[in-house]
This record gives structure tokens, C-alpha cells and sequence, in this order.
């Protein structure tokens, strides 16, 4: 580490929380300030190439994004060890996660965070896809032919419902269509608010980059921190609104869409190397689902 950061590393601790990879994970101090590191080992192959999509990404950020500054990574074979991925980031940002119990300042420093991600042009680069061409839309298409038995441990409300949601999805492709910078992988443990006031935030975990309407990020957001006992998401749309010119037809089919992949991948094996994604996706489609209700009004 020393000869990495080109610096004397007095103290390291683990975080509270490791964020979206399970990955060990370090804050540093150093002789010429704050780090974190991530590493990954061979045992978890899709964690690593989703590590190693975030190395490739970061170089490519706007500078605007608030996105911490990668320092080095390292992509080797270490001997009786197999291949490890290390990545090390300035943290010369004093920033802290989301307080949990939402109090309010939170809840609209989130908002202005992510929002503000809507407003950046992202790069023309091929790392950046049209949104509406690397997130799956079909998802209810899929359910409302094949009506697989795992259907019925969500809503009954959706046993009539599936060929109408599938309707409304298909207008994806026109309601996500856009220029702006997409996360694409947003949490609440992923978006650092500032330790005091008039500090940056950070968002961290770019895992995965595209170009997408400036809304998409925001209501992904929203749906994560209902799962994560935050406030209803239609109560804090009202309250904060939506970025200029957001049709809310495009909102709601997101909004399907959304639901429509978390309720069908929650139906999937689970993966050996992040076993308890399907559970949370089945959270996350619970509160998909309800927050579409809401909007439909049936």
C-alpha cells in the first residue's frame, strides 16, 4: 500500500457497509491523506468483472460527476493465491453514508445529488450504451407468456394485470431514450451526502455507465430507499419534483420496467457469488410493484 499510494499508511479500518460488491474494503489514511481500497479474488467471478468494469469506467467520468479520483488498480495473478482486483480512490472528500432513519435534510441532499447526475451530458464514449439498449424491458412480456409458478408469491394484484404492465413497458424505448450521465447501479449505500454543509457528495460504485433520460437514476433511487425503509417514492417526487421537461407516463413506465426486471430476476437461481441478491430483488420488486399501484390508481 505504501509504495502504491507513494505514501505512509498510518491507520486503515473496515467500513460499516461494502457497499454493492462484496469486496474487502479498506479507508486509509496516508501520509498525504484519505484512500479506500477494494479487492476482489478469483472466488467471486462476477463481482470481479463488475470491478473491473468500474476500473475501466472511472478514467472516463465527467468531470462534473461527483465521483471519487482513482489513484491505481491492479489485475494480477498472485502466487497460490489465484487472480486478485485491487483498486485504490482519493477520499479527500469529507463525506458520510445516508442516516437510515431519513430525517429529512437526507432525504433532499439524496435527491439533489442524484438529481444533479441527470444534468451531466454523458461521455461519447461506446462504454456509455443508450439506456434503452443495456436494461432489459421485456421482463413483463416474459412473465405475462410463460406465468411462472413464482408469480404467486408476489401481489395477486398482478394475476390479471401482466399483458397491461407488458403494454405499458413497451414503451421503453421512447421513455428512457436520452443524453444524460446514468449510475445505473444507485443504492443508498453508494451515494455519500457531505459531512458538513457546503462539502461535495460522492457517488461511488460505478459498476455500470449509459446515456439515458435525466430521470432514470432518481426513480431507481427512490425505489432502493423504500426498500431500505426510506419514504414512499410518489411523496417525495411531489415534494422535490422531477427534472424539467419528465413526462410522468415515461416515469411510470420506468417504473414498470423496473418492477417488471426485479420480479424476474428475482425468480432466478441465485448466484454462488452474491447470494443474497435474489432476496433483495424480491424486496425491490415489492416496492415496485406498490409504487406502480399508487400511480395507476387501481
Amino acid at each position: 500500500m505504501t509504495d502504491l499510494f507513494g505514501a505512509r499508511v498510518i491507520a486503515a479500518r473496515h467500513p460499516d457497509d461494502s457497499g454493492l460488491l462484496p469486496t474487502a474494503q479498506f479507508e486509509v489514511q496516508t501520509s498525504k491523506g484519505h484512500a479506500f481500497v477494494k479487492a476482489l479474488g478469483t472466488e467471486q467471478p462476477g463481482p470481479l468483472n463488475f470491478l473491473r468494469q468500474e476500473i475501466a469506467l472511472s478514467p472516463l467520468l465527467p468531470a462534473a460527476a461527483p465521483h471519487p479520483e482513482l489513484l491505481w488498480s491492479i489485475d494480477e495473478v498472485l502466487p497460490n493465491l489465484g487472480t486478485w482486483v485491487v483498486v485504490g480512490y482519493s477520499m479527500t472528500k469529507k463525506v458520510r453514508p445516508i442516516d437510515l432513519s431519513w430525517p429529512e435534510e437526507d432525504v433532499a441532499a439524496m435527491v439533489k445529488v442524484v438529481r444533479g447526475l441527470g444534468e451531466i451530458e454523458a461521455p461519447d464514449d461506446p462504454m456509455f450504451l443508450p439506456e434503452e439498449k443495456v436494461f432489459p424491458t421485456d421482463s413483463w412480456e416474459f412473465l405475462a407468456d410463460k406465468r411462472p409458478a413464482g408469480l404467486a408469491n408476489h401481489s395477486p394484484w398482478l394475476a390479471n394485470r401482466l399483458e397491461g404492465l407488458a403494454e405499458i413497458a413497451s414503451h421503453a424505448p421512447q421513455a428512457i431514450a436520452g443524453k444524460s450521465l446514468q449510475h445505473g447501479a444507485l443504492r443508498v449505500q453508494n451515494v455519500l451526502l457531505p459531512a458538513m454543509p457546503g462539502d461535495d457528495a460522492l457517488v461511488v460504485d460505478w459498476i455500470r455507465g449509459s446515456a439515458g433520460a435525466p430521470y432514470l437514476d432518481l426513480v431507481s433511487m427512490l425505489l432502493h430507499a423504500r426498500t431500505n425503509d426510506g419514504p414512499p417514492p410518489e411523496a417525495t417526487l411531489r415534494r422535490y419534483g422531477l427534472p424539467p421537461g419528465t413526462e410522468q407516463d415515461a416515469v411510470t413506465c420506468w417504473i414498470a420496467v423496473l418492477a417488471g426486471h426485479y420480479l424476474k430476476s428475482s425468480m432466478d437461481a441465485p448466484p454462488t457469488d452474491m447470494p443474497e441478491l435474489r432476496s433483495y430483488q424480491h424486496r425491490l420488486a415489492r416496492a415496485a410493484v406498490s409504487w406502480l399501484q399508487t400511480r395507476l390508481g387501481f
